[in-house]
């Protein structure tokens, strides 16, 4: 299947997410897949892909291994639920252990730069390896998560580069860009979708409203933004559109 606006204007004409993913199932095979960290829209997704008829949706999360243990409980539920088979996307051994070696267990409160390190070993090169078996990368990405995710695309081609250095086209879609936190809370209810337990708990405003690894994820505030809780550490210098793990900055195919 050639990947190009022609597919995208098409793509762009199914409405319904469900459907949307659907067709690209059936286009591309397990050459697509719905890459899931557990919040709430990448278990509705899962979830919307099955109802519209694909009963063995290509899965798979990031296991950086240091996971909060209530996301690996979902992600065992999810595959109970589903019959579904979620892959699991594991950091290279070696990069870990010489990451450690020369910067320490805990090199993410050094700075920004280390802190996007330690991401790319644990996570943005175990994701690129699934992107290596794959032509379309679905997304649970939403406008209203950050400035910088506002700006993503439906149905967008991005640059995807192998691990021998060539560049491909990658289909990147995010069925749920326009939908609110509410409007995903409300279908999983609606449709009983199993979700991850420390997104359904709140004490005198504070809650988790993102959720990465054990130790760069805090609860936010009341009156905190959505992204405070990532890394908290540097909120005094950096803004929300800074605070990526890498996986979801913009790489534009030319």
């Amino acid at each position: 299947m050639l990947i190009d606006e022609v597919l995208v204007k098409k793509l762009e004409e199914i409405e319904d997410p469900g459907e949307l993913m659907a067709e690209l199932f059936r286009q591309f095979g397990n050459r697509a897949a719905i890459g899931t960290s557990g919040q709430w829209s990448g278990v509705a997704l899962i979830d919307m892909v099955i109802r519209a008829g694909i009963t063995k949706p290509n899965v798979y999360t990031v296991d950086t291994l240091r996971l909060f243990p209530e996301t690996y409980d979902l992600m065992r539920e999810l595959e109970r639920r589903y019959t579904i088979k979620i892959k699991k996307a594991v950091p290279d051994f070696n990069a870990v252990s010489k990451m450690v070696r020369d910067h320490g267990e805990m090199i993410f409160f050094n700075s920004k730069a280390k802190q996007e390190y330690c991401c790319k070993i644990r996570k943005v090169d175990p994701n690129n390896r699934i992107l290596n078996t794959l032509d379309v990368w679905i997304t649970g990405v939403r406008a209203d998560q950050s400035n910088s995710r506002s700006q993503v695309k439906r149905v967008d081609i991005v640059t995807h580069m192998e691990e021998n250095g060539m560049e491909r086209p990658l289909l990147k879609v995010t069925p749920l860009i326009n939908w609110t936190e509410e409007d995903v809370k409300d279908y999983a209810k609606k449709h009983r979708v199993p979700t991850h337990k420390l997104l359904e708990i709140e004490r005198d405003g504070w809650h988790y409203a993102s959720l990465g690894c054990i130790i760069c994820t805090t609860p936010i505030g009341p009156h905190e933004s959505r992204r405070a809780g990532r890394w908290r550490w540097f909120n005094y210098a950096l803004n929300d559109d800074h605070k990526e793990c890498g996986l979801h900055l913009p790489r534009k195919y030319e």
